[in-house]
């Protein structure tokens, strides 16, 4: 039987690993999603070789079925073909926030199928597939998170797709460390793009701004229900993040109002210690 794929939702993220995937082991590209001229163009497109509005249509054959929509949709697709998955099928994920999501998808999972999560840390500022573009892979982060009955071989198959499609830096964590790690190098930074634009200048323009302002808001323009999704089901590691930042912006604060150049300095020289230690890894 050909290797199929059959990717559910084809958003910008879903609709990028279809035309990444292109190719790899030969394999048939199905696609599912609810917007019908999605689907359409995604065929007219070659993202993907056939596109359903029903995950049921989809799925039988399935070698790999890759769910691209928010965690709050995936319990109820897998509820509705889990029982149409072929015996030895994969079933991945590249939300954001897994602990949660685990917890609801153990009971529901096949026991004629295997589960492994990943996170691609790619993605843009605009969503939906028109933004789609495989390159947003090339030279990124991939994270495997192994579910408790994960096989090795199931994360050998995700090494291989994040080798595939241009994936730089590959990691295998725990899916408990990784949204505690990631409530640091994702959440944190979508609050501060998000926190930096909820107020600006109003006679600034784009005159006023260089590097360090796009660099530091470029993420502001953000998915907000996606995001709100994703920052209630990490919240307890999104908090003790989110505190740990306001004590050290307190700190610096505290140093400019006193005046303490010293201790300024020193707040100043130890986060750029930190970043190259950072870098090192």
């Amino acid at each position: 039987m050909r290797f199929k794929i059959c990717i559910a939702g084809l958003g910008l993220m879903g609709a990028s690993f279809a035309y990444a995937l292109r190719g790899f082991r030969g394999a048939v590209l199905a696609g599912v999603d609810a917007d019908e001229g999605v689907c359409r163009e995604a065929e007219r497109r070659g993202a993907v070789d056939q596109a359903y509005l029903k995950i049921e249509d989809a799925v039988p054959g399935t070698s790999v079925l890759m769910f691209c929509v928010y965690p709050s949709h995936i319990p109820s697709l897998l509820k509705r073909c889990a029982g149409l998955l072929p015996p030895g099928a994969v079933l991945t994920d590249i939300c954001g926030v897994k602990s949660r999501l685990y917890e609801e998808l153990t009971p529901l999972l096949p026991p004629h199928a295997h589960y492994v999560g990943i996170h691609p840390m790619a993605g843009k500022e605009r969503d939906g597939f028109g933004n789609a573009d495989p390159a947003i892979f090339h030279n990124s982060g991939f994270i495997i998170c192994p579910h408790p009955a994960t096989r090795p071989e199931d994360i050998a198959l995700m090494r291989e797709i994040a080798a595939y499609i241009g994936a730089g830096r590959i990691a295998v964590t725990d899916y408990e460390k990784h949204d505690e790690i990631i409530s640091y190098t994702s959440d944190l930074m979508h609050i501060s793009a998000a926190g930096l634009c909820l107020n600006f200048h109003p006679e600034m323009s784009l005159a006023h701004t260089a590097g360090a302002y796009r660099d530091c808001t470029r993420i502001a323009d953000i998915n907000a229900d996606a995001w709100t999704e994703l920052l209630r089901a990490n919240s307890a590691h999104v908090l003790n993040t989110l505190d740990a930042h306001i004590s050290g912006l307190a700190a610096i604060r505290a140093a400019i109002a006193a005046e303490d150049k010293e201790a300024l300095r020193a707040l100043l020289d130890q986060a750029g210690r930190n970043k190259r230690t950072m870098l090192a890894r």
